[in-house]
């Protein structure tokens, strides 16, 4: 029993010293493996890995947003119909190169801040036209906020004792 306790240790102590070091993932990795897979699910999926781009420029498509009246007189939207416009603005944002365009165009008629996240997404888009129209967006929204209403003071803690 004496003798197991040092033999023990020192087999703990050799596995320790013998374990194998992983290396990083990054350093593993050169991404030749991952451009690979990559290829090979566009391959599968039946689409070309650099799509063709058609010769003629896509016109853009008359906005297929239900685009509410009474923005125009400038009444605020209800909360309801204000999600479902922003709704429509993603699927139409997620869309074919005219559906895009045509939901900047909406978004920068509306010039509301809960359009910003789309206009940050469409910035890198791949057709230049929509990245020109996003940037002429979001540019109504550059410099300093709006300053907030004032909000009203709190009542001291002892409020008891001064009334």
């Amino acid at each position: 029993m004496q003798q197991a306790l040092p033999a023990a240790a020192a087999l703990l102590l050799v596995f320790w010293l013998l374990r194998r070091r992983t290396s990083s993932l990054s350093c593993r990795d050169d991404g030749r493996a991952v451009a690979a897979v990559s290829r090979a699910r566009l391959e599968r999926l039946g689409e070309p890995a650099v799509p063709a781009l058609p010769s003629t420029a896509v016109a853009p498509q008359a906005p297929a947003l239900s685009w509410p009246a009474a923005q125009e007189s400038g009444a605020p939207l209800d909360p309801y119909r204000r999600r479902q416009l922003l709704a429509e603005l993603r699927t139409a944002a997620a869309g074919s190169p005219g559906e895009r365009l045509a939901a900047l165009a909406a978004c920068l008629a509306w010039g509301d801040r809960a359009c910003l996240p789309l206009l940050r997404r469409a910035r890198f888009d791949p057709d230049p036209r929509v990245a020109v129209l996003a940037a002429e967006a979001i540019a109504a929204f550059r410099g300093r906020p709006a300053a907030a209403a004032p909000q009203p003071a709190r009542l001291p803690r002892n409020v008891a004792r001064t009334r």
